[in-house]
This record gives structure tokens, sequence and C-alpha cells, in this order.
């Protein structure tokens, strides 16, 4: 059981460290590879891994990024509100490493910003340790859509169609079929990650962080706001099967990890595109979410989540 418990960690060690972090066209050497998890008291209490639902940031932010991939975030984004909440902003005792455009993985590695990327990025700043305590990761609406779409430019489409919808018999003709995933894609593409969290922040609790309520569960309408206007598509399986396996698959595959699951879902109940108050962005909202990427959540629905997820880290496992 030892031997394979050390193969598995080489394993982890070598494919979070490819010998240097690239990041944004820069390689930097990584630190504390070789560090004894139990003789340093390293880390950063919170880290944070993940997508645009993590990161949130603006349209206005996105233009500024040809590639698609900005790592800045917003303000009110629910890791920030989560990290002030437990006090750990005003000693910088938190790493966000979210990144909007991030996959979970991807083919050619190099090339797009994946959990891996954020993995190493956080290990080179020295944020897992055994002072860490709770690392959070909230990733896969990217992998559905694949790299020549990616979340929102196969859904905003999508959600604007309103004489033709989206089901998912019209996504596979158009090419674009959605990727339903499972949860031995997520075992599969974050395992090695998970092993090498668990052994250098032992302490930390590992959870794995759903999406919020896009639509209600076996419904296959989905809503968009424009200028505040709704508008309803009553055909568009392939965003609600989508959403129905994001939320089924993360909590598989923490069963099998042996980490723990937030149903950010269960959170955002009653408050999808189609309620009366969505606490995710329409197209151009009035008022203070206006340039708010559509499908992403609102301030209202990052300050519900980062006040569930503080009650869910605060509470004994």
């Amino acid at each position: 059981m030892r031997t394979r418990t050390m193969s598995r960690l080489l394993s982890a060690v070598a494919m979070v460290f490819g010998g240097a972090v690239v990041l944004g066209g820069l390689t930097a050497p990584v630190a504390g590879a070789d560090t004894d998890p139990g003789q340093s008291d390293s880390g950063r209490s919170l880290v944070v891994m993940g997508d645009s639902n993590t990161a949130n940031a603006t349209l206005a932010t996105m233009q500024a990024q040809p590639t698609g991939v900005a790592c800045t975030h917003l303000p009110t984004s629910w890791p920030t509100q989560l990290a002030q909440r437990m006090g750990l902003s005003r000693n910088n005792d938190v790493e966000d490493v979210s990144c909007v455009g991030a996959y979970m993985w991807r083919h050619g590695e190099d090339h797009y910003w994946t959990a891996l990327t954020e993995a190493r990025q956080a290990a080179a700043d020295g944020a897992f340790g055994p002072r860490t305590k709770a690392v959070l990761l909230q990733f896969g609406l990217n992998d559905a859509w694949g790299a020549d779409h990616g979340a929102q430019g196969a859904l905003v489409p999508c959600m604007l169609n309103v004489l033709h919808g989206c089901s998912t018999d019209d996504a596979a003709s158009d090419g674009n079929p959605p990727t339903l995933l499972t949860g031995q894609d997520y075992v599969d593409h974050l395992r090695d990650i998970v092993t090498y969290i668990r052994y250098y922040a032992p302490n930390a609790r590992i959870v794995l962080v759903g999406y919020q309520e896009l639509h209600t569960p076996g419904d296959q309408a989905v809503c968009m706001g424009v200028l505040g206007v709704p508008v309803t598509i009553p055909r568009a399986g392939a965003i609600t099967d989508v959403f129905d396996s994001l939320r089924e698959a993360p909590r598989a595959a923490a069963a099998r990890l042996g980490v723990e699951y937030f149903d950010t879902a269960a959170v955002t109940a009653g408050h999808g595109l189609c309620s009366p108050e969505p606490w995710l962005n329409g197209v151009f909202t009035p008022g203070p979410d206006f340039l708010g990427q559509p499908g992403h959540p609102t301030l209202q629905g990052d300050t519900a989540v980062s006040q569930a997820l503080q009650q869910f880290l605060s509470t004994p496992r």
C-alpha cells in the first residue's frame, strides 16, 4: 500500500511540476517541490482554483484579453467575498488563481489555462502547506463545449436563438454537440492534483465546488434577459443537459476521490435564469451587473455562495 501511495505521489509531483511553471509566456522555477510538509509552517489558509464562474470578470475585462483568458477577478466574486468573510484579505492569506476561460483539462496543455496550470501557479507561490485550511476547485463548464467554442461562445448564441432554440439534436447537427461530463472524467483529470494537494497541504479540506442553478432540474427551457427584457428559449436541451451533468459529475467524483462537494445549485435554487429574481446575468442587465458576463453570477449570487461556503467551511467535517 505504501509503495502504491508513493508511486501516486511521485506521479502527482511530476504532473504538477513539469520542471517549470509556464504562465502568460513567463517561465519561473518551481519552489517547494522537495519540501517535507511536516518541516515548515508554510502555505496560505485559502486556495481557490477555477474558471469564469469563479473569477467572474466583466465583459470589459474580457474585451481587453484577446486570448479569451483573464485572471483578474471581480472584487465581488465569491472567492473575494469569502476571503473577506474569513478575515484573510487583510494579511494576504488567500491564493485565488482562478481564470476566465480556464478548463479542467485540455490537449495541448501549454496553450490553455487548466486546473494543472493553476495548481502549478499556486505551488510556485507557496500557497500549499501545513497552514492551508481549504482548497476549493470549480471546473468543468468550458470542458463541456470544447476549445473551439468555449462556454460563453456556445451558450449565449444558443440562448439568443429565439426561433430555432438549441436542443441536443440541433447542437449535434451544427457540429457542436456538448460533452456530458461524468464523475470519472473529473477523477481522471483531477486525481493527481488532489494527491499533490493532499500531501503538501495535509490539513486542508479539498472541496469540489459545483455550479449555480441555471434552470429547474428536468426543464428543457432556459431564459436570458436582454436589457432587462426576459426571453425564453423552450427548446434548450443542449444547455440544460450540460448543467444537469455539471451538478452530478463533480458530486460523484468527490465521493470517489475522498474529497468534499459543495452544491452551489442547492444554494442558488429558485434563482435560475427563468426565475422572477435571477442570480445570473443576462445581456446588459440594468443596474450594477450591466457589464457582467451573461450566464454568470450576479452580485447577489456571489454573495449567497460566499455566505454558504463560509458556513460550510466553519462546520466540522
